[in-house]
Order: C-alpha cells, then sequence, then structure tokens
C-alpha cells in the first residue's frame, strides 16, 4: 500500500455520525435470537408492544432494523418520530397525524413515545387496542403494553460493535478493546455517547499519530 492509499484508509472515521446513526449500523442482537425472529413475533403474536431502553441504547437503530425486515417481507409500515428525527427536538405527533398512519400501515412504529403528552399517548394505545391495529412503541419506560424486549448494552455487545464499525471502514483498530472497557465504565447502556468518544478518541490518535491494537 503506498502513502496516498494509507492516507485514504485513516482519514475516514468510522464513528461518523453517516455510519453509526439509526438505520447505518447492523443491529446486534442481545437478549434475543435475531432481528429476524422479533419481526415475525410482532407479524404473528404481539402486534402491540413496546421496546423498553434506557437512553441511547439503540431503540430507534432497532426500530429501523425491524422496519427493514418487513420492508423485505412486503409488509407495509411506517416510523414515526413522536417529536421528529434524532435530536427529537420537532413538534410533537397530533393524535390525528398516528391515527391516519395506524390506518394506512400494517405495522405503525413510534419512536420517543415518552415524549407525547400522557393523555395523546392513551388516546393512541386505545385506539390501535379497539381497531385492532398494530402499534410498536419505543420507550424509556412502560406504557402498558407488553414487552417486546428490553434493551440492554454489555460490554461484550459493545466490543463487538465498535470493532465491526472499524471493521467495515477497513479502518485500522484505532480504538482497542481496552479502550472500550474503560468507555463502558463511563457510559454504560449509553452506547451513542459512547461512539461519540470513540469519534473523539479516534480523531486525536489520527492527529497524533498515535495507533493502538485490539487487546
Amino acid at each position: 500500500m503506498d502513502r496516498n492509499q494509507a492516507s485514504v484508509r485513516v482519514s475516514v472515521n468510522p464513528f461518523e455520525t453517516r455510519w453509526t446513526k439509526p438505520g447505518q449500523m447492523t443491529f446486534l442482537p442481545n437478549g434475543f435470537t435475531s432481528v429476524s425472529e422479533l419481526a415475525a413475533q410482532i407479524v404473528k403474536d404481539t402486534p402491540r408492544c413496546e421496546i423498553l431502553g434506557a437512553h441511547g441504547v439503540g431503540k430507534s437503530s432497532l426500530l429501523r432494523a425491524l422496519q427493514s425486515q418487513l420492508d423485505q417481507q412486503s409488509i407495509s409500515n411506517h416510523l414515526a418520530y413522536a417529536c421528529g428525527e434524532f435530536p427529537h427536538d420537532g413538534p410533537p405527533l397530533k393524535f390525528a397525524e398516528v391515527k391516519l398512519l395506524l390506518r394506512e400501515s400494517d405495522v405503525l412504529f413510534v419512536d420517543g413515545f415518552e415524549q407525547l403528552s400522557w393523555w395523546t399517548r392513551r388516546r393512541i394505545i386505545r385506539y390501535s387496542e379497539k381497531h385492532a391495529l398494530a402499534l410498536i412503541i419505543a420507550c424509556h419506560q412502560t406504557q402498558g403494553l407488553p414487552c417486546l424486549v428490553h434493551l440492554a448494552a454489555t460490554e461484550t455487545l459493545v466490543l463487538k460493535l465498535v470493532h465491526s464499525l472499524q471493521q467495515a471502514q477497513e479502518a485500522d483498530e484505532v480504538v482497542s478493546a481496552s479502550d472500550v472497557r474503560e468507555l463502558y465504565q463511563r457510559f454504560g447502556n449509553n452506547v451513542r455517547e459512547l461512539l461519540f468518544a470513540c469519534y473523539d478518541l479516534y480523531e486525536q490518535r489520527i492527529a497524533t499519530g498515535q495507533r493502538t491494537s485490539s487487546q
């Protein structure tokens, strides 16, 4: 590999948002066998359910992965954001909007469900139950629906994720396993913040010419 090729190789930070935002990363199952298994459960057994998990643990990524699975099966679906896509600072969804989406989709996903008012949340759930419509919500705390999965980020899972992101961009293993273990102790379930920290660490190491190897 010549110098120009080497320069190109390290110029792409594998932790940039374009690689880590929901829908871009391969979702790594934790606590369940596969995304396809969850999708099948939604279609056959649990058309109204919730995905629980702490902030930044990967709920939005899982919703995107489930949506992709349903698309492959030609099952109409829609992913709605309670207050806009990340950083979720848009106007809250109105009940009339959600009602229309429920009617038009075989499955409706709602991300950030808790950001809606209590009254709006209750109306949406009751409407979906009354008309036997499929509703999958992502939230931090239970909203009274059956739990499809409760996400948690283990150290092993985060190690796999960081390794796969660097491997996907054919980048040097600049952020090592020991780095990830240290960051996991700091951020725990907040994988989003952990990946932001990986981005900063990668930039610092490249700027100073440092290299580490996975440990």
